[in-house]
C-alpha cells in the first residue's frame, strides 16, 4: 500500500522552490539603441533640449519615440508603445553599427607639369575635369 500525501497536499513541487531566474537585460538595453524604436521629430527634441538648458519658458514635455514590438514581461505579448528613449523592455534588439562613410573633408592638392598647382581644396569638391570616376580612359 503506498503513503498517501498529507492532508490540503495535491502532490505537486515544493513551495519552497526558487523559481527560475528571469533573463536579464544587457546592461545598455535602452529604446534609444534598439532596432525597433522610432524616435521623435528633430524639433520636438530640440524644444525641450532648449527648455531643459534655459529653464524658461512654458515647461516641456520630454519628447517621445514609439515601438511596435515592446515586450513588458518575458515571454509576454508584442505590442504598441510610445516610449522615452531611456525606456526598455525585453524585446531588446542592439541597432547594427553604421556603416563607414569617408567624410570627405580632406584637404587635397591637386599638381601640375613643372610644379604648378592646379587646384586647392576640400576633397569632393574638386572640378569634374580633375576627377579620376569620370575621365573618360
Amino acid at each position: 500500500m503506498t503513503a498517501r500525501p498529507p492532508f490540503r497536499h495535491n502532490g505537486g513541487p515544493a513551495l519552497d522552490d526558487t523559481p527560475p531566474a528571469p533573463p536579464r537585460l544587457p546592461h545598455d538595453a535602452a529604446c534609444v539603441r534598439c532596432a525597433h524604436w522610432t524616435p521623435p521629430s528633430e524639433r520636438e527634441e530640440s524644444d525641450y533640449r532648449y527648455w531643459a538648458m534655459t529653464g524658461r519658458g512654458r515647461r516641456v514635455k520630454e519628447p517621445s519615440g514609439h515601438c511596435f514590438r515592446v515586450m513588458h514581461r518575458p515571454g509576454g505579448p508584442l505590442s504598441f508603445s510610445g516610449t522615452m528613449g531611456r525606456s526598455s523592455c525585453y524585446n531588446y534588439e542592439a541597432k547594427p553599427p553604421p556603416a563607414y562613410r569617408p567624410s570627405g573633408q580632406g584637404f587635397v592638392t591637386i599638381w601640375g607639369p613643372g610644379d604648378k598647382i592646379l587646384w586647392q581644396g576640400r576633397e569632393g569638391e574638386e572640378p569634374a575635369e580633375f576627377r579620376q570616376g569620370e575621365l573618360d580612359l
